[in-house]
């Protein structure tokens, strides 16, 4: 008997059933194995792409960032006024715009506690949403979620009260688990009971920028809206669907990258160091 592969003789015990004929062990193996190159990878609900060994790298880098960030903060008080957020280093008299990022990547030095929370929530949401989402996407969460916090405070806050932490970025998170648990199907008095309690804290004891918590869950949910429901058709082509999706996920992204942009330039004409 012969492979009707390769045209090989074989012995019986060597030949298996295939769609066309009997082939060899070997031209099997390398079907199956071309098969699977072939194939498009699987996805979650939101786009991503699933790997087994897929590990939360975005959330590690930034908590490693964080912290060490908070050793130099410790060494030295220039590196924290070096980075912290106030709405007059947004305006005509002082023009820092990047410190509405910046000012999520470093802690109060006086309270320890304020790194390790903000570094447990992240650690603990982040590594169910990173892998759910993708890394472009969970990046583009978190940084907007941090922007949409510094724009908040840019109009709540007094010109001349700095803020700082990733707390906002933390409460984007918190908003956006809460929408993807939704878009899925999950229950959500877990993460509903967590959104209320630090809401409540954020109120509650004084020196919390309940502002940046504010504008970080409501533009963190905001995202996961987008993600959840950018639309997608079946057309059969998987790989064809997830890039169409993954357009309108970009673009919704963009939108409301836009939106803080305008509503930061309003905002700057708006900062009165005098009041």
């Amino acid at each position: 008997m012969q492979c009707q592969r390769c045209d090989r003789p074989a012995c019986p015990e060597c030949l298996r059933e295939a769609p066309v004929g009997f082939q060899c062990v070997d031209c099997l193996a390398r079907a199956r194995s071309e098969f699977q190159r072939r194939r498009p990878p699987a996805r979650s609900q939101f786009g991503a792409v699933l790997r087994p060994d897929q590990r939360p790298v975005v959330t590690f880098t930034v908590i490693g960032l964080c912290v060490v960030l908070y050793g130099l903060q410790l060494l030295s008080s220039a590196v924290t006024e070096a980075l912290w957020y106030a709405p007059l280093q947004t305006s005509p008299w002082f023009f820092e715009p990047w410190r509405m990022l910046t000012s999520a990547l470093v802690h109060s030095p006086a309270n320890a506690m304020h790194l390790l929370f903000n570094m447990f929530a992240l650690w603990f949401i982040g590594r169910a949403i990173e892998p759910a989402l993708g890394r472009l996407r969970y990046i583009a969460l978190l940084t907007l979620s941090a922007l949409g916090g510094s724009v908040a405070v840019l109009f709540l806050t007094p010109a001349m009260t700095p803020t700082l932490g990733a707390s906002g970025a933390v409460f984007g998170l918190f908003g956006a688990l809460f929408i993807l648990m939704r878009a899925t199907g999950s229950q959500t008095g877990g993460i509903l009971t967590l959104i209320t309690i630090n809401v409540v804290i954020s109120f509650v004891i004084p020196g919390i920028s309940w502002q940046g918590h504010f504008g970080g869950l409501v533009v963190g949910a905001l995202c996961a809206l987008v993600i959840s429901k950018a639309p997608s058709r079946s057309s059969g082509d998987r790989l064809a669907d997830a890039r169409r999706r993954g357009r309108w996920q970009g673009l919704g992204l963009l939108g409301i990258a836009v939106v803080l942009v305008l509503l930061t330039a309003l905002g700057m004409s708006l900062v009165n160091p005098y009041a």
